[in-house]
């Protein structure tokens, strides 16, 4: 069992020091130390409710980023479209060598496809489509995204290069062993910062929400939120090794009752599959933080 302090510090058994704040912090990290207290691996948290009720567990710890570097993605481009840098409905051929491994549906489809910006965004976040994500990234660039990222309320962000490509298209610091790294904190900033409105204009922020609440892949945060009272947006982010979700949960009126951002890894279990316990523990741990929310 946690053990709240006065400092506001929660000191979880055998875990690692939790942050906490707010009426209900005190209970999130009591549900932070059932979810993930005995879980194998390295978690870092960031959690925020509706009464203003907090916890950061890790939060500025360094990890892989995976897919959830797309969320930055998704912002800067809008800010690039709002700003007229960007045409939406500019049509973007997809050649052969444009096609990336991993996750996706463009790398499966004929080419000769020109989706839209707009497409090539929605299949980034939707379905977390790389191949989407290399055209995105190099339009915007990395060194702009690099230079970009703190203004989003980001500076522990950074990446490196096109995901899931071979030698031959990687860039300097990916030869160097350089990958896209985030923290919880970095990722929980963004989110709430974008559903406030300070990232982007009120059509904007509305279109961005809406990709993260079209999210397919609804295994962690949204997974036991499946219900009309509730709308959950999300975006993970999957390796061998890491297991993140990252989402802002709702209430019918579009109330903002909770974000919950998790990142797992080194864990001992490496199988892909809805099941891996990281994102059980993930599924759990937000819907008892949306329970908290719900009962103020």
């Amino acid at each position: 069992m946690s053990r709240p302090a006065a400092d506001g510090l929660v000191h979880a058994d055998g875990g690692p020091t939790t942050m906490v704040g707010g009426p209900s912090g005190s209970a999130l990290a009591d549900a932070a130390s059932r979810r993930f207290g005995r879980l194998p691996g390295r978690h870092a948290l960031a959690l925020s409710l509706a009464d203003g009720s907090w916890l950061r567990r890790d939060a500025e710890a360094a990890f892989v980023a995976a897919s959830v570097i797309k969320l930055p993605l998704l912002v800067l481009a809008l800010a690039r479209a709002e700003r007229g840098e960007l045409d939406l409905a500019e049509r973007v051929p997809v050649a052969a060598d444009d096609v990336a491994g991993g996750s996706g549906v463009l790398l499966d489809l004929d080419m000769g496809l020109a989706p839209t910006w707009r497409d090539l965004l929605t299949l980034m976040i939707v379905v977390s489509d790389n191949t989407a994500t290399n055209l995105v990234l190099a339009r915007l660039g990395v060194a702009a995204v690099n230079r970009d990222l703190e203004a989003l309320g980001m500076p522990a962000t950074r990446v490196a290069g096109p995901l899931q490509v071979d030698e031959a298209k990687r860039t300097p610091a990916q030869r160097a062993g350089e990958t896209a790294i985030t923290s919880a904190g970095d990722v929980h900033t963004l989110l709430t910062r974008l559903d406030d409105g300070l990232l982007l204009g009120e059509a904007a922020t509305a279109w961005a929400r809406s990709r993260l609440v079209a999210q397919r892949f609804r295994d962690g945060v949204a997974r036991l939120l499946d219900e009309p009272a509730l709308v959950a947006g999300s975006k993970g982010g999957w390796l061998s090794a890491a297991r993140h979700d990252a989402g802002v949960v709702w209430d019918a009126s579009g109330r903002r009752l909770a974000t919950v951002v998790v990142l797992s890894a080194d864990h001992p279990q490496t199988r892909f599959g809805p099941d891996h316990p990281a994102l059980l523990a993930t599924a759990r741990l937000a819907r008892d933080a949306v329970g908290l929310a719900r009962a103020l």
